[in-house]
């Protein structure tokens, strides 16, 4: 049933947005997705609540926020296209995301690998440096305002809802406190006057949330946590996230200062020491580690499924040699206990069809995903030490747990005659053998073991079977090797040159456009250590990342040449932005 917020936004905006369903809503706001009708694309309105809208203050306050944010224009900032009035409804128009939250990833999946927590939380820097610059602090940084595109694995802020320009004068009431506790500046949480460094503390809280999944303080109401951030030092990162790189949790340490004087200089200083944490991290394309995160979700329940029923099956048979006179009912029961977790694992294995298409959409093959599971497991070796032996003490716990529940269940099941006793214990003989392998794949290496057949006959027979209706998709992007830009660059012209003659007439510029961009790239990466540049290298990236992506789109049947052009003369004025700045810092040189 449609909200009374839907119903009234729909009638005020019908004919330019055509709202499709509520998306969230929160205390300052709802949101819908929508679409625009005149440029064809999907959209996201974020509505003030009518009792809100109806107090003078609040409505100024949101619009003239919502104006400054708007004025950001940043490929980690989600982009406000409009803001507007309609009689008593006041909202804004934002660029959709087809993604999920920082803290719905954590909150589901757990601490996030080393390398994916330094990734984010240095494009969330990128992005409130450019709004820092701009007289913007956004006040409310926290997991649920950072959204990862999940075509790209891209990190974008969103939420500027209480935002404060700097320029506006615009101070807060002596005392008064706006935010989300659990994520405020010692200084924001006593109401006092704050600067850029406060957003910087709560990208401490974030980033440690989502290297640790945990809070660095937990409290039982509002004022607890506001009194923790203001009095308590927060606990170190490092000791509950031993594989991060030291220089990026001394990082974290620091942005968790109870002094502003103590924290990182600011947002972009913050980013080039990410960045340099960085460099001896391995880089997965994103769509290559989003396949692998889900193809090792696979891999451990089919896993799991298949060697329970393995293991139960086993167990029925010393139970069918103990009880001889239940012969008939013991051999049907394994029959039937074998051929439904075999079954349930063929059909959680084939789930990796659909995900190998998508990623074959995203112009990447079995060779790319074989070169990215070696890069990762490298890194996941050099990260984890000594820890990434089996823990085989462990493993002999969990081993012996699950025998012993098995143990058990056998005992109930012969022993207690009644018809409870006997389909408990049966439960229990059909139970532990999945839970135990399911522990059993952690602790000895289960995941490497899976990789090695993905790499092998296995996954190239997945992948044959997910080409099947896409012959002809080129294989468009490597792993490991070149440049991110070099082998981004590459894979577009080849993209290009596979068009159809009418189409690369239109679209004549466009091998020119992608070296310029791969240039810049490289020029910008030359010059990493000078204020600036690691932003601006990061949106050249993205700009070739955007062409490669319409080329794949067209290829696919299911892009057009007007996105594609729009992206062009986005991707030519970054590249004169880029020119201008770069001969700007020759001339500086120069004198």
């Amino acid at each position: 049933m449609p909200s009374p917020e839907f119903l009234a936004l729909q009638q005020a905006v019908a004919g330019r947005y055509s709202l499709d369903r509520e998306l969230g809503r929160g205390g300052m706001g709802v949101v819908f997705l929508a679409r625009d009708v005149a440029l064809d694309r999907p959209v996201a309105i974020k509505l003030l609540p009518p009792e809100l809208a109806a107090d003078p203050a609040i409505r100024e306050r949101f619009l003239r926020e919502a104006r400054t944010a708007a004025g950001l224009s940043h490929p980690h900032v989600v982009q406000i296209y409009a803001v507007e009035e309609r009689g008593d409804l006041v909202f804004y128009v934002m660029a959709f995301v087809d993604g999920e939250t920082l803290g719905a990833r954590v909150r589901r999946d757990g601490p996030l690998p080393a390398a994916e927590v330094t990734r984010i939380i240095q494009e969330v820097a990128w992005a409130l440096a450019h709004a820092h610059v701009r007289g913007v602090i956004h006040r409310d940084v926290k997991p649920d305002n950072v959204l990862l595109e999940f075509e790209s694995g891209r990190a974008m802020v969103t939420d500027f809802g209480i935002a404060r320009s700097l320029e506006s004068g615009d101070t807060p009431p002596s005392g008064s406190v706006r935010g989300t506790p659990q994520y405020m500046s010692p200084e924001q949480a006593a109401g006092g006057a704050i600067d850029a460094r406060s957003d910087l503390y709560s990208l401490g809280v974030t980033a440690f949330f989502a290297a640790t999944g945990r809070l660095p303080f937990e409290a039982t109401s509002v004022a607890g946590y506001l009194t923790r951030h203001a009095t308590e030092p927060a606990p170190a990162v490092a000791p509950l996230a031993p594989r991060l790189p030291v220089r990026f949790a001394e990082a974290i340490d620091r942005c968790l200062a109870k002094q502003p004087d103590d924290r990182p200089a600011s947002a972009e200083a913050l980013a080039h020491e990410i960045g340099a944490a960085r460099g001896a991290l391995v880089r997965v394309p994103a769509p290559l580690a989003r396949f692998m995160r889900e193809a090792d979700a696979i891999g451990a329940e089919a896993g799991s499924l298949l060697g329970g029923a393995i293991g139960g099956t086993l167990i029925f048979e010393i139970f069918r040699a103990i009880e001889g006179d239940w012969l008939g009912i013991i051999f049907g029961i394994e029959m039937v206990f074998t051929a439904v977790l075999a079954g349930l694992s063929v059909a959680r294995a084939a789930q990796l069809i659909p995900l190998v298409r998508q990623l074959r959409r995203d112009g990447y093959g079995h060779r790319a995903l074989a070169a990215g599971l070696e890069l990762q497991e490298r890194a996941d070796a050099e990260e984890a030490g000594a820890a990434a032996e089996p823990d085989r003490r462990k493993a002999w716990l969990t081993a012996g747990a699950g025998a012993a529940t098995a143990a058990a269940g056998v005992t109930i099941a012969t022993v207690v005659t009644s018809d409870p006793g006997v389909v408990i214990g049966l439960a229990m003989v059909v139970g532990a053998p999945v839970l135990t392998i399911r522990g059993l794949w952690g602790q000895l290496g289960g995941t490497r073991l899976w990789h090695k057949l993905l790499r092998g006959r296995f996954g190239r027979a997945v992948f044959r079977l997910g080409a099947l209706g896409q012959q002809g998709q080129p294989e468009a992007l490597g792993v490991g090797g070149d440049r991110t830009e070099v082998a981004l660059g590459h894979a577009a012209e080849q993209l290009f040159a596979a068009l159809p003659a009418a189409q690369r007439e239109r679209l004549g510029d466009v091998p020119a456009l992608i070296a310029k961009l791969e240039a810049d790239a490289l020029a910008l990466r030359d010059r990493a250590a000078e204020p600036g540049a690691g932003e601006r290298l990061a949106t050249a990236v993205a700009a070739l990342e955007t062409l490669r992506l319409d080329l794949l789109r067209l290829h696919a049947g299911n892009g057009t040449i007007d996105e594609l052009t729009q992206d062009i003369e986005a991707a030519q004025q970054l590249g004169e932005e880029i020119d201008i700045e770069i001969e700007a810092r020759r001339e500086v040189e120069g004198y």
